[in-house]
């Protein structure tokens, strides 16, 4: 039976959680993602794009770490990528803003941690946004997005040299909702640990904190929160596969503990990587 272990962190409020939208804080054969995943709205793949990238990479990832992301999280990403032997990059937002679309696409993923999505992305120009979205649409660079990761991702795709109306925009769709237990309880729970089914029929307990509902549709979740909506989702962007996670494998169980909430099964690092690996090599996994 799915179970829900959750409690209220005393002292700390909705805007300071570990994701916020507003600017507070193998075993089976891959199936693809459809082109158009739904949530509320359809979200739309970039028209005529093929899929994959446009030549090689010379480094594997790209890890995010302007202002505003979880001092938390970083840690716990920079152990998982080395214990895998993938090569990175710690790049911060002056860094980012003076990179070109060239110098963007020399990486195969860009990892995006929780946090204040808000604060992350006023760190970075219009121009910037629009160079993130052209090295994932057009040039084929990966994206995973935790938590406020994941919230940046999507939006209406802008007008021309303008800004999304949220975030980055790497996914064209409706913006991002929270998962019920951020509003629809008494004492607005933003810290859990959730049980989360993935469509290979494993099941993993993964830290949430404030994350969303990720978008729904046929192949495209690839894992569900215990009420059944979608807490991890892939799509291709255009040639870009984006993996939206709306928790928090990475982030040790150390962390968890501080936060009040128990991991019982201790996988979720093990969870973080299974995501970043198939995202990487642009393998969707297997999704309801």
């Amino acid at each position: 039976m799915s179970r829900i272990r959750f409690i209220l962190v005393a002292g700390i409020a909705v805007t300071l959680s570990a994701c916020d939208s507003s600017g507070g804080a193998d075993g089976m054969a891959a199936q693809s993602p459809v082109d158009a995943i739904v949530h509320d709205a359809p979200v739309q793949a970039v028209p005529g794009a093929e899929r994959g990238r446009v030549g090689t990479y010379e480094i594997d990832a790209l890890v995010f770490t302007g202002p505003g992301t979880w001092d938390s999280e970083i840690p716990g990403i920079r152990d998982v990528l080395n214990q895998h032997g993938v090569s990175f990059r710690e790049v911060g937002s002056d860094e980012l803003n003076n990179m070109s679309v060239d110098e963007i696409a020399r990486f195969g993923i860009i990892i995006w941690p929780g946090g204040s999505g808000g604060t992350e992305t006023a760190s970075l120009s219009t121009e910037t946004k629009a160079r993130l979205r052209q090295a994932v649409q057009e040039r084929g660079v990966s994206w995973i997005g935790f938590c406020a990761g994941a919230f940046v991702a999507v939006a209406p795709a802008p007008a021309p040299g303008k800004d999304p109306s949220y975030g980055i925009g790497i996914v064209d769709g409706p913006e991002l909702e929270y998962y019920y237990l951020e509003y629809e309880m008494a004492n607005q729970l933003d810290v859990a640990m959730l049980e989360h089914t993935f469509a290979d029929g494993t099941k993993r307990d993964i830290l949430w904190y404030g994350g969303p509902v990720t978008p729904g549709g046929p192949g495209s979740v690839v894992a569900k929160y215990p009420n059944g909506d979608a807490a991890i989702s892939q799509v291709w962007a255009g040639r870009g596969l984006v993996m939206l996670v709306a928790g928090h494998p990475a982030v040790p169980a150390s962390v968890a503990g501080e936060l009040g909430v128990t991991d019982s099964d201790g996988a979720d690092q093990d969870a973080a990587w299974k995501l970043i690996e198939a995202t990487l090599a642009q393998r969707p996994l297997p999704a309801f």
